[in-house]
């Protein structure tokens, strides 16, 4: 990385009590990246400290302390491993593996343009790190140039790292046009894609497509030596991503003598619609498969090719390239026939060939090492010397995925189902553990309204599923409950029953029955205020024949009784009659015409 702003930790300074800082490599719109050495274990470290205006947004800071959560659970050899990470009051910062090498940029500005087979060896790599990335629920967000590392391994091969996991993103998080609250975009505007110029419509969301456009114009650049798209500012660059095609091969560099197809690849990686774009890193690494298997040699750190003609092959067909391809079968790895086809082309061509794809095929199905993984690799190496070995992975990996079915299926949480999810996201049963997650989910927001409509709703989406039964219980029970209750509020067949009903029981299969209920009675205390107005025999008799079981029917019948003794001491009318009537009907409907008519 290039400097290009002050430092604002110097050298010598210590992070986080464990990170001495040695100096800035680079700084960006998210931050400044600096050289550091682990003071406890004296490894060196790449420290991207993120800007303060950044982190000082809340929203930002969570994303930041999710997104790097993840990263650190990435391990992969194509890709940068993310150490550590601190949010901090005065600084947040990631700690990553520091990488001795070069980017693409600076091979290419050092070297001009990439020969095909180390263009091409570059893209592999660089796919398997962002499949893994993308396995993971991860987009990188950010493939660039700069972002491609050339470095070499303890064997002192060529080992390609995607690096800056810093602006990587969970891809549950949906934000198609997503900028910091600066309004800086994320990524490097000569290497986005549309969708991350905000070419989405509002319900769509990036997806992994994304960074196998980014990679598109990496592998463009390397090939032809140019980008496919020109422009002097950023803006510039952002109109021909949204509106032009990309430059053919011819365009951007005419002479170029390339095999025929690789141009229709890398431009099919550049297509606006995503939709026309390979599904994933794994597609796009096949289709570049053809082209990747020519390589002429073993990629190290003495023979990388500089951009200049490659030295003319040495004679292959000696008691050395015997000697080596027994070697190399003994070995039975990836690098031992990748060295040997690179190193004799012309011995044992065929065969190498094979063994260098079957072996590949066999460490991509372990890497995975699922039952999907092991089947898609028999069914094209089904007798080959190492089937018998897939064989066993294949029921070994099926065991370890039934038993972690089954434990989820015990377990019934979505935590359980998640986690299945997580290690067998392409198993045989991933689509039902799919399916019984969203149950479960659903089951906990049943659970937490608790209402008959929620379990009854709960049941109807999943008829046959594992919390069936749960389900069906507590609506039982709860159904029982509110029969219970409206049993007991219809028998007293009062409004003070009926209310008390309809508080505990919101959503019960009575609340009808008890708004009728109510009404009922409303019309029934009517009737006996007009009867008790009236206060005659006349009134309190229809009053009875109305309503016979009404629940004042009791009291209307002593109204009537006094009603009709008052009509007696009105037909007789005399004081002793009066203070009769008096004495048995002190609080009587007629006590005050008594009280008068005895005086």
């Amino acid at each position: 990385m290039d400097g290009g702003s002050e430092s604002s930790l110097a050298p010598g300074s210590v992070l986080d009590g464990k990170y001495e800082i040695l100096g800035l490599l680079g700084a960006g719109g998210m931050g400044e990246v600096y050289k550091a050495r682990h003071v406890h274990l004296g490894a060196f470290r790449c420290i991207k400290v993120m800007k303060a205006a950044l982190m000082a947004d809340e929203t930002y800071r969570q994303r930041f302390l999710r997104e790097a959560r993840l990263a650190t659970q990435i391990h992969h050899p194509n890709v940068a491993v993310v150490h550590d990470f601190s949010v901090l009051a005065d600084s947040s910062f990631m700690v990553t593996e520091f990488i001795d090498g070069t980017t693409v940029r600076q091979w290419g500005a050092a070297n001009g343009r990439f020969p095909l087979t180390l263009a091409t060896e570059v893209a592999m790599q660089a796919l398997a790190g962002l499949d893994a990335i993308h396995r993971r629920g991860m987009l990188h967000r950010d493939v660039s140039a700069d972002n491609v590392m050339l470095a070499f391994d303890a064997d002192d091969h060529l080992v390609v790292k995607i690096i800056d996991l810093g602006v990587a993103k969970d891809v549950t998080v949906a934000n198609p046009f997503d900028t910091t609250q600066a309004g800086v975009f994320i990524g490097n505007p000569k290497y986005m894609s549309p969708e991350q110029l905000g070419e989405l419509e509002e319900e769509e969301s990036l997806d992994a497509r994304a960074d196998l456009y980014s990679l598109g114009v990496v592998l463009y650049e390397m090939l032809t030596g140019v980008p496919p798209f020109v422009a002097r500012t950023p803006n510039g660059y952002i109109v021909k991503h949204l509106t032009e095609p990309p430059r053919s091969f011819a365009e951007a560099n005419p002479g170029l003598d390339l095999p025929a197809g690789l141009e229709q690849v890398v431009l099919r990686t550049l297509e606006k619609n995503r939709a026309r774009r390979h599904a994933n890193a794994r597609e796009l690494a096949e289709a570049l498969t053809p082209f990747a298997s020519k390589a002429p040699r073993a990629f190290t750190r003495t023979n990388v090719p500089s951009g200049k003609t490659a030295e003319a092959e040495p004679p292959t067909v000696t008691m050395e390239a015997d000697q080596a391809w027994a070697f190399a079968l003994a070995a039975d790895n990836y690098a031992a026939f990748r060295d040997f086809r690179a190193k004799f082309p012309k011995h044992h061509a065929e065969e190498a060939e094979r063994s260098l794809e079957e072996r590949m095929a066999f460490d991509s199905a372990a890497a995975i090492d699922t039952e999907e993984a092991w089947d898609g690799y028999l069914e094209q190496w089904s007798h080959d010397r190492h089937a018998q070995a897939a064989r066993e992975r294949l029921e070994s990996a099926r065991i370890r995925e039934e038993t972690a079915f089954s434990v989820a299926v015990e377990v019934k949480s979505a935590a359980a189902w998640q986690a299945y999810l997580d290690e067998f996201p392409g198993g045989a049963n991933s689509a039902t553990a799919e399916r019984h997650l969203r149950e479960e989910l659903e089951f906990v927001e049943a659970k937490a309204a608790d209402t008959v409509a929620a379990w009854g709703l709960f049941l109807l989406n999943h008829p046959a599923g594992l919390r069936e039964h749960d389900a069906q219980t507590r609506l039982a029970q709860m159904e029982a409950e509110d029969e219970h209750a409206w049993n007991e509020a219809a028998i007293a067949n009062t409004a003070e029953s009926l209310q008390a009903y309809m508080r505990a029981q919101p959503s019960g299969q009575h609340i009808a029955d008890a708004r009728r209920a109510l009404a009922r009675l409303a019309i029934v205390e009517g009737d006996f205020d007009a009867a008790f107005e009236a206060g005659t025999i006349a009134a309190w008799d229809h009053y009875l024949a109305t309503h016979p079981g009404a629940p004042r029917a009791d009291e209307a019948r002593r109204c009537r009784q006094e009603a009709a003794e008052f009509e007696l001491a009105s037909s007789v009318n005399t004081k002793v009659m009066w203070r009769a009537f008096l004495k048995a009907w002190p609080d009587g409907r007629h006590r005050l015409d008594a009280e008068l008519r005895s005086r």
